[in-house]
Parts: C-alpha cells; sequence; structure tokens
C-alpha cells in the first residue's frame, strides 16, 4: 500500500512539472516572437478567432522603441513633423510673379517647378485657378500640349472653376501642338467637353476655336463656328475674320480662294478692316493657292452674286444712262441685265451712278457711314462709302479682288495662277494693295512690306522701290525685312547683292553717334547668318562665316549647317562636305532630316560615281567617293542620329548657352508682422 501510496505522489509531481514548463513555453515563444520580428502591417497574424475582437492588445504589445519600415507611414510621419513655417508662405501675386519671371527667360520647367514642388510640396500653399492659367498658356505658347491638359486636369481635382481663359489657352496648345492630327483631336475633344458641361463661349473662345480648328485642317468645322456665333446672335467683328484667315491659310491648295470669299463677307456686312488683315491677305497669297480655273470662275461668280445681294439693299437707284435719268425698283434689277455674267464676255457699255434717290439720299447703314451704289458696267456693281470714291483718282487697269469696286471689263479670259507675282497681281499688286489701304484709312506697318517683300517682281529696282515707299510713309524696316531681302537676293543667287545687305545693316551701326543709337540700331542675328549661309559657295565662305559668328557669340545651329552642306553636295566639293561634317562633331550638334537627307543622296551620288569609273581612267574622282564612304560609315557611329523628342526640352531643366547670359530671378519679399508697442501720445511742449 505504500508502495502504491508513493507511486502516486511521484504521479502527481510529474503531471505537475509538465503543467508548468507547457504553461510557460507559449509566452517565451510570443516574446521572443516580439523581440526578433520587428511589427508590420505585412507581417500581422491572427493567432485566435478573427471574429473576436479586442485580443490582439493582449497579445501585442505596444513598445515605444519600435522603428516604422513601412514607407507610407515614414512620408506620413515627414509630413506631419515637417511643417512649413508660416513666415515662409508667400501671396498667390507673388507666386505667379516668380512663375512669370520664368516664362520670360523660357524656363519652363523651373515654372512648373514653382507649383507642382514649391507651392504643393514645400510650401503647401493652395493654389488658384490663376497660377493654372499662367502654367497652360506657356505651355500653350510652346505646344507643349500633353502638360496643358494635365494642368487643366490637375486643377479640376483641386476643384477649382476653368475660366474663359482656361479655355482659351488650352485651343492655343492645340494649334501650337507638333503634329496636326494630336492637335484636333484634343480640339475636338474639348469643345465636346465644353457642350456637355454647359459651358458657354465668348467671343474670344469662338475666335480661337476658328483659328485652332483651321489650323488643324478642319477647315469646315471652323465655319461652321462662324455660322453658330451668327445663329446665337453674336456680331462679327473684324477680330473673328482675322481668325478666319488664319484658318483659310492651312490649305495650301484653295486657300486663297476662300480667303477672297471671306474678305469679300466682310466688306458685304460693312466690316472695316484693320492692318492684320491685309498682313493675312498677304500671307495668304504668299502660301497658299487660288485652285483650277473652274475654282476661279466660281469664285468670281460668288463674288457677283454677294455684290448683287449688298446693291438689293438698296430700294431706289437713280442711274443716268445716254443722259437720260430712269428709276430703278429693286424687283426690276434682273430686267436691266446687271447681274452674273460670264468673265470671259466683254462689254463696253458704262453706267454710271449719279445720286441716290432723295428719299435714301441720308440713308446711313449699320458701319455708321454714307455708302452709295455704284454700277460700273453689267460686270461691276459695287456699295461703298462716298469717302471712298474721292481717294481713287485713277481707275485701275487689272482687276483687284479685294477692292470694292470690281472691274471686269478688261477681262477676256481666264487661265490658272501659279506664280507668286501672278497671285499678287489678283488682289493688286503693290500699288493697288496700298492704294486700298490707304482707301480704307488703314497704315502699312513694317510686317506688311515684310510679306510684300516676296510677292514683287525678281529685281532690284523693285526691291529699291520697295524701300522709297517704305520711307515715304515713314515705316523704318528691321532685322526681319533685311532677312527676308537677303533671302530673295540668294534665291536668285544674286550672292553679291546679298552680302551688300550685310555691309548696309553693320554700316548703319557704324554711324550711330552716341551709345545709345548703338543700342537701338539694326543689328544681324541668328536668322542674318542662316540666310547668309544660303550665298557660301565655296569652303573659305563657310569657314568666315562661322567664324564670324563664334566672334559674336552667336551659336552654330543645324540649319546653317545643313544650308552649307547643301552647297557641297550639289556641286560634289568632297573637302567641302567632310569640313561640315566636322563642325557638326565639335559643335555636338544632332542632324536634322534635311541634313541627313543631303548626305544619303551624296552618298548614292558617289556610289554610282564608282560604278561608273570602274572601266574609266579617272581614277582620282573614284578615290575621293571610296573615301568619302570610309569616313562616312565611321562619322555615323560617332554621331547621335536618334530624333529628339519635341517635349523633352520642357522636362529637363534649361542648358545654359554660348549666347545666353545667366538669368537672375528675383525672390519675392516676405512681409512679416511686426509687434508694435502702444506708446501713448505725449504733445511737444
Amino acid at each position: 500500500m505504500c508502495a502504491l501510496r508513493n507511486i502516486r505522489v511521484s504521479l502527481k509531481r510529474f503531471d505537475f512539472a509538465f503543467y508548468t514548463n507547457y504553461a510557460s513555453a507559449p509566452n517565451t515563444f510570443y516574446d521572443n516572437r516580439l523581440k526578433q520580428v520587428p511589427k508590420t502591417e505585412a507581417n500581422l497574424k491572427f493567432i485566435e478567432d478573427p471574429d473576436t475582437f479586442g485580443t490582439l492588445s493582449t497579445k501585442f504589445k505596444s513598445n515605444p522603441n519600435d522603428v516604422l519600415e513601412d514607407e507610407g507611414d515614414i512620408k506620413e510621419q515627414e509630413f506631419l513633423e515637417k511643417l512649413p513655417l508660416p513666415s515662409q508662405k508667400l501671396t498667390i501675386k507673388q507666386y505667379a510673379d516668380l512663375i512669370k519671371q520664368y516664362i520670360k527667360h523660357k524656363r519652363l520647367k523651373e515654372a512648373i517647378d514653382v507649383l507642382e514642388v514649391r507651392m504643393l510640396k514645400e510650401d503647401r500653399v493652395k493654389p488658384e485657378n490663376y497660377i493654372y492659367n499662367i502654367l497652360i498658356g506657356a505651355c500653350a505658347d510652346v505646344g507643349y500640349t500633353k502638360k496643358a491638359f494635365k494642368l487643366f486636369n490637375d486643377m479640376k481635382r483641386r476643384a477649382l472653376k476653368p475660366t474663359g481663359d482656361t479655355y482659351t489657352c488650352l485651343f492655343e496648345a492645340c494649334i501650337n501642338s507638333p503634329w496636326p492630327l494630336d492637335g484636333l483631336k484634343n480640339a475636338k475633344h474639348l469643345r465636346e467637353l465644353m457642350i456637355e458641361k454647359g459651358v458657354e463661349p465668348n467671343l474670344t473662345n469662338y475666335n480661337v476655336m476658328i483659328k485652332a480648328f483651321g489650323r488643324c485642317g478642319d477647315l469646315p468645322m471652323a465655319f461652321k463656328i462662324v455660322d453658330e456665333m451668327i445663329s446665337k446672335k453674336i456680331k462679327i467683328r473684324v477680330h473673328t475674320f482675322n481668325h478666319l484667315l488664319h484658318a483659310c491659310i492651312n490649305d495650301k491648295e484653295h486657300g486663297l480662294r476662300h480667303a477672297l470669299l471671306v474678305w469679300r463677307k466682310m466688306l458685304s456686312m460693312r466690316e472695316k478692316p484693320n492692318v492684320y488683315t491685309f498682313n493675312l491677305m498677304l500671307k495668304c497669297v504668299k502660301d497658299c493657292n487660288l485652285g483650277s480655273k473652274e475654282d476661279i470662275k466660281t469664285l468670281i461668280e460668288a463674288i457677283q452674286d454677294q455684290v448683287i445681294f449688298d446693291l438689293s439693299r438698296v430700294n431706289k437707284i437713280q442711274i443716268e444712262l445716254n443722259k437720260n435719268v430712269k428709276y430703278i425698283e429693286r424687283p426690276n434689277l434682273e430686267k436691266q441685265n446687271i447681274g452674273k455674267q460670264s468673265i470671259a464676255q466683254t462689254c463696253d457699255e458704262s453706267i454710271d451712278t449719279k445720286e441716290i434717290d432723295s428719299e435714301d439720299e441720308n440713308f446711313v447703314p449699320s458701319g455708321g457711314t454714307s455708302k452709295e451704289i455704284t454700277v460700273q458696267n453689267q460686270n461691276s456693281i459695287t456699295l461703298l462709302p462716298k469717302e471712298y470714291k474721292k481717294t481713287q483718282n485713277e481707275k485701275r487697269m487689272v482687276p483687284n479682288l479685294l477692292s470694292k469696286l470690281l472691274q471686269l471689263n478688261q477681262v477676256l479670259s481666264l487661265q490658272e495662277v501659279e506664280t507668286l507675282q501672278d497671285k499678287f497681281a489678283i488682289v493688286g499688286g503693290q500699288e493697288d494693295f496700298l492704294k486700298e489701304m490707304e482707301a480704307l484709312s488703314v497704315k502699312p506697318d513694317i510686317k506688311t512690306f515684310t510679306q510684300m517683300l516676296p510677292l514683287i517682281d525678281e529685281s532690284r529696282d523693285c526691291e529699291l522701290n520697295i524701300i522709297e515707299k517704305m520711307k515715304s510713309l515713314n515705316v523704318k524696316p528691321d532685322i526681319d525685312f533685311y532677312n527676308m531681302l537677303i533671302k530673295k537676293r540668294c534665291l536668285r543667287m544674286d550672292y553679291d547683292g546679298a552680302f551688300l545687305i550685310k555691309e548696309l545693316i553693320e554700316n548703319e551701326v557704324k554711324n550711330c553717334k552716341n551709345s545709345y543709337q548703338r543700342r537701338k540700331a539694326i543689328k544681324c542675328n541668328i536668322l542674318t547668318y542662316g540666310v547668309l549661309a544660303m550665298a557660301c559657295k565655296t569652303q573659305e565662305n563657310a569657314e568666315k562665316l562661322l567664324n564670324e559668328m563664334k566672334e559674336k557669340q552667336l551659336k552654330i545651329n543645324i540649319e546653317i549647317l545643313g544650308t552649307l552642306l547643301r552647297h557641297g553636295t550639289a556641286q560634289l566639293k568632297f573637302p567641302y562636305v567632310l569640313y561640315i561634317m566636322d563642325i557638326l562633331k565639335e559643335e555636338n550638334l544632332r542632324p536634322n532630316e534635311v541634313f541627313l537627307k543631303h548626305l544619303e543622296a551624296f552618298h548614292d551620288k558617289c556610289v554610282n560615281v564608282i560604278h561608273k569609273n570602274e572601266t574609266s581612267t579617272n581614277k582620282s574622282l573614284s578615290w575621293a567617293c571610296k573615301s568619302f564612304l570610309s569616313k562616312y560609315k565611321t562619322w555615323l557611329k560617332d554621331v547621335h542620329i536618334e530624333e529628339e523628342h519635341p517635349w523633352k526640352q520642357f522636362m529637363e531643366p534649361h542648358s545654359e548657352t554660348v549666347q545666353r547670359d545667366n538669368i537672375e530671378i528675383k525672390e519675392p519679399k516676405r512681409f512679416y508682422k511686426r509687434n508694435r508697442q502702444f506708446i501713448r501720445y505725449a504733445p511737444r511742449v
């Protein structure tokens, strides 16, 4: 019995020891786990029932020495700890002034960083739509369409309401986009968004929409927008017609025809054109064509229809024919055979209008000036101001389609218009074009004569004539005018005359008497040397030109080298071509498509020369071609030929160049609140 009792006691002691070790084992396990593994969201494991709430606090005890390892927690902690001081924050106007300084110096990346880095991350200032409008406008000017729309979306996410200026800048971004199809897609999307949100466009929005759709290639949409403006009873002013002319310039085949119709419509609506209208017409004449022979005929017929429509506005017209006075009612206008006829026919009859009937003598249209009807002949009808006729002392011998008075009695036949001089003759030529501006009280500016310069005849006498005309009108030439004159002479291979213009510019600087006149004098710029490169036929002239650019600290660009290379490849001058290729490597420039196109054509020409001269005795030429081909292969390996993205320059900080000075950005002054101590007023005794 005693033995059994001892066995029971020993078993109880064993059970107690086993239970004690078992109970203490989990605690040591969890303690070791807490010490070894840091507490993060990734390694949290629910040991007990997940439906039970509030049990984890007993298992995991918080330790103030725990280190956070999650990136999100670290960023949140830094955001809460590094609060900006109130003294480092600026006002919205000060941030805007800072952005404008960078934009003025063409530092777009730094200007965007003011918003995205300084305002939002460092100073934590809530931006306004004014800041976004400035940056969107800056991106629009350089064609950075993607960033402009990204800022627009960020603006909407921050619950900032876009204004009319916002939409205007976005359409400008579509206009200046490097890819017209992409710009057209964004313009359509933006217009649909405005219709969806119920945004009513203002007059500026309509004008920029017309220009955007025209520039991107959708000319019918531009005219539809004008019809929409008329349906909403928005007054069509001269600025809207100017934007329509901008749209017509994009159509290279029939743009001049559309522009002339827009001009006639503007005259029929009694809107006075300004100097920008005349300049845009000259650009249309230069860049666009009139179309085929049938298009010209339909154009003349459409102009006559508009003239007849203007004539029908007046109730009665008194016409003196064969010294007899007759009254013609408006319904009887067609019976007098005054209307649309074939311009191939000639008519010797002339019907002059003396005066309007006494009832309509004081008729004043919406334009505010009295009008009178002049029926020159069966093919010449117009509605023009009385002041207009007084300025026209001489009769036009050639039909001017810009004039309110059309003289088609001299037209015998039609033919297609191809040359610039013929197209310029349709709108009056130099003399009649300037008389037309004088008749409408519009003074030409320097841009008018610069646009007119490529349209005049190819002779020095005509160029001197236009310079004398500028002096008589007190219009001073600028460097762009001289650059265009140099280019015109180079295109007709008058290279000596081109260098004479450069000497004329330098003499003007030397003749300046004081420092103020020298600062304001005309100086050669990078475009001047670009057009002078067209006159460098030899390697010596090219070296002289490039050395002169280095002396004036003007950086050589790929366009100038491409122009010089063209002379070397056309004349098969191997040293000239290799010299230009070496200059490109020294300047670390990237060859563009035109430069490579000239080199590839020269490469093919050398290959053909080698094949042709295998049996001939001219071994020096074939040896020179083989030498060039070997050097060309090594040159291609040393030069970066990858095409650079047009927006890459705006994604990186601006690089310093030779001709750019170090810019200085003025930091706005901070205003601090002063603790003023109250001092009791004590009068002086």
